[in-house]
């Protein structure tokens, strides 16, 4: 091989071997590996082991196969595809559900893929990020006056109650700021409870506009009870993410923010010419979680 090249720069000019080298390393840098080469080493044969990580929740511990290999890749089965790893790595789920852990190894013969199911049997902790959530206290929540004759608002051992007398022209909320970051997941629930209600609302407002006093809160509704589309108007206790049916929010309270900022978390619940209804309407239980 030496001897060809001597003999091919004698008889090109330097230029010429200028344009050789740049042309071949174009070619080399074109180049994608193939699943199964022998001629360019030993094939690769990808096997991976799965172990719960100890005090860890929902984290388990992969570790490959080395022989023959010098790069990993997982795909943790969330439709993210693959990323880069190394040969013992951890995975982690926050949700409960079966996935399947997919393992790419690299060697100098080409690539082999191995998977296996990794069965998660329960959502991940979550960190609430709203201080006093049960609403038994006024505590770290503040009085929104929207500007129009406010609902009653107490607080009570069973949480948040909003009350007006039947025929009510009434609305007002309560609000809390809260410092989020941009790509995590947050998950957000709270208990509902309504004796059945008529001409009604009780909604849930994540927006970065400053609640002003005086003034109606209409910045970001994801999740509401609202007898107006059809729920509330009878006996109801449960989360509202799952009895919502005026609000954009997923169905599966997750949220995620786009950016570092401050945002406005506010219980908002009144009537038009109707009723909160009997004893009220309860709110409890609010939490606006992170996996701890």
């Amino acid at each position: 091989m030496r001897a060809a090249f001597s003999s091919i720069f004698k008889c090109v000019t330097a230029g010429t071997v200028l344009a050789l080298l740049v042309a071949a390393t174009a070619s080399l840098s074109g180049c994608t590996p193939d699943s199964k080469s022998e001629s360019l080493g030993p094939l690769p044969t990808a096997s991976f082991t799965v172990t719960p990580l100890a005090g860890k929740v929902n984290t388990w511990v992969a570790t490959a196969s080395t022989n023959g290999v010098f790069q990993w890749e997982w795909d943790q089965g969330l439709g993210t595809g693959s990323a880069l790893g190394a040969a013992t790595d951890t995975v982690f789920y926050d949700s409960a559900g079966v996935y399947r852990l997919t393992l790419t190894a690299f060697g100098h013969g080409g690539f082999d893929t191995a998977s296996q199911l990794i069965e998660v049997d329960s959502n991940a902790p979550l960190l609430n990020q709203l201080v006093n959530g049960n609403l038994t206290s006024d505590s770290d929540w503040t009085l929104l006056n929207t500007g129009a004759t406010p609902t009653t608002i107490t607080f009570t051992p069973q949480g948040l109650n909003f009350s007006n007398a039947p025929g009510a022209n009434t609305n007002a909320g309560v609000y809390q700021a809260v410092n989020v970051t941009a790509g995590t997941k947050y998950y957000f629930s709270a208990t509902v409870t309504t004796p059945g209600s008529s001409n009604t609302w009780v909604e849930f407002y994540f927006g970065t506009t400053v609640p002003q006093q005086g003034s109606d809160y209409t910045d970001n509704k994801l999740w509401s009870l609202n007898t107006y589309s059809g729920c509330g108007t009878g006996p109801e206790s449960g989360n509202v993410v799952n009895l919502n049916c005026a609000g954009s929010g997923a169905s599966s309270g997750l949220i995620v923010f786009p950016q570092n900022e401050t945002i406005y978390v506010v219980i908002k619940s009144g009537s038009y010419l109707g009723t909160e209804g009997t004893g009220g309407v309860y709110v409890t239980n609010v939490d606006l979680g992170i996996v701890q």
